[in-house]
């Protein structure tokens, strides 16, 4: 363990006192029973890995299926980061077990090239908007090739003909807030950068779009540190253009990566420097709209009644930024719409970005159960700030046989029906 980084994982590793708190809380223990996939096992597997006791073929399971939600640490009377610590394990088991050439591909080539990623996803997406994908998923020939490409087809229910970065103007220099381009609203779910866009535009903001790259949040995932920092560097200096101007992220998860960018140069003091600066002037959605309280009821909704909404705590937002009271400030104030608390809602939907389809299995389990606790509310819809999140509450519901609405709370929030 020469490494600094493997230095300091070890020393956190070693917190843990195995008092077994966390495992009444960790989804993909309460889902599957296996002590072997709960924080403390996956931190003491962790530790053997360090040790040079366990091989790293044998670890990679406990790694690769947790769900890096956080809520462990939440509850941690020691505060043991197991989330950040299994995505260094998974990068310290990927060193010696080997990167898949497909992942790389995918986190050092395309990911900061947004043309060829972009262009990739649509040449992807046009038998899907055909139906041919589904059909084939329907009929089992995707499950025969891959698992994983088969519950990634399920996962997504449509997809765009046009991303975001198509539909947005550029950033004026002299923009008061620059709308980050993050993956899940650009190629995913456009209408919810759309809706932010509106929310921006009636708060009088002269705003536009960054030109940004991926936050870096799939490399975290995958373990693979540099490919993070690499597209870290370049969105920070792509930020950097307009200093001055608040950069504005509406997905949780990609918002919290941002936060966390100080933490890839421990080793390297002056782009720390620049990325604790960027820090300073980001925010969540959610806090913008905090200060920034929509002006239009959503009288249209509410008719013959309150709308009826409940809300999932993303757990990027919930335990990587601590924000938790903001979006139940906000709903609850929204003339036309009743709020209605959610059971767990503190716990991980199991979407989990890449997760949903690379663990498909436990990502169904733990999404059935926020499903139920959905449908227990008696709510027309469930929001959120994630479009991860999104996306995996919409399967579990369809899976459910359910016709609860999930949106994106700024989808939520404008009452365009054409964003909707």
């Amino acid at each position: 363990m020469t490494a600094p980084e493997d230095r300091r994982a070890y020393d956190a590793v070693m917190n843990c006192n195995r008092c077994g708190f966390c495992t009444s809380f960790c989804p993909t223990y309460l889902a599957t029973g296996d002590e072997g996939l709960s924080p403390r096992g996956r931190n003491q597997t962790f530790r053997a890995l360090l040790e040079g006791r366990l091989p790293a073929r044998e670890a990679a399971k406990a790694f690769d299926s947790c769900l890096l939600c956080g809520i462990c640490t939440s509850v941690c009377f020691a505060e043991v980061p197991t989330a950040r610590l299994m995505s260094a394990a998974r990068g310290k088991s990927k060193e010696t077990a080997g990167r898949s050439p497909g992942v790389l591909l995918f986190l050092r080539f395309l990911l900061p090239r947004p043309a060829f990623f972009e262009g990739f996803l649509k040449l992807l997406y046009g038998p899907k908007r055909l139906g041919l994908s589904g059909l084939l998923n329907r009929i089992g020939f995707l499950r025969l090739l891959s698992p994983q490409l088969a519950a990634a087809e399920a996962m997504v229910d449509e997809v765009p003909r046009k991303f975001l970065r198509d539909l947005l103007p550029p950033a004026p220099v002299d923009a008061d807030i620059v709308q980050f381009l993050a993956c899940g609203p650009n190629v995913l779910r456009p209408p919810v950068g759309l809706a932010t866009a509106r929310l921006l535009a009636r708060a009088g903001a002269r705003a536009g779009a960054a030109a940004n790259v991926c936050c870096g949040l799939p490399g975290l995932s995958f373990g693979d540190r540099e490919a993070a920092r690499a597209l870290a560097r370049k969105n920070i200096e792509i930020l950097e253009r307009t200093p001055r101007a608040t950069v504005l992220v509406d997905d949780s998860s990609c918002a919290a990566t941002i936060k966390e960018y100080p933490l890839l140069f421990e080793e390297d003091p002056a782009w720390k420097t620049r990325a604790k600066d960027l820090v300073r002037r980001t925010k969540d959605l959610l806090e913008w709209l905090v200060e920034n309280p929509p002006s239009v009821p959503l009288s249209k909704r509410g008719v013959g009644g309150d709308f009826v909404v409940t809300y999932h705590d993303a757990c990027k937002a919930r335990y990587g930024q601590g924000l938790v009271d903001q979006p139940r400030r906000i709903l609850s104030s929204v003339p036309g719409v009743e709020y209605r608390e959610l059971a767990e809602a503190d716990q991980c939907c199991g979407g989990g970005g890449t997760y949903s389809f690379t663990q498909p299995e436990v990502s169904r389990a733990v999404g059935a159960r926020k499903a139920d606790h959905v449908a227990a509310t008696g709510a027309e819809a469930v929001l959120t700030s994630s479009v991860s999140c999104l996306l995996q509450l919409r399967a579990g519901l369809r899976r459910a046989g359910s016709d609860i609405g999930a949106l994106h709370i700024a989808e939520f929030l404008v009452t365009d029906k054409d964003l909707l």
